[in-house]
């Protein structure tokens, strides 16, 4: 009797548990900067004739 106590306080506490990292998770992803990243460059790409790419002017 005692060991299916103990069994289900178990479950119970990582089911718990994993609830609340997911819920961590959700939370530090709504938290982060949302970045103008484009083709895994920091900013906003302008087109040159020569093809160089520079940043574009912030506002």
């Amino acid at each position: 009797m005692n060991a299916m106590l103990m069994r289900r306080f178990t479950i119970v506490c990582l089911i718990t548990a994993l609830f609340g990292m997911g819920l961590a998770i959700l939370v530090a992803e709504a938290s982060r900067p949302s970045h103008d990243w484009q083709d895994n460059r920091p900013f906003a790409c302008g087109t040159q004739p020569s093809g160089a790419c520079v940043p574009a002017a912030r506002w």
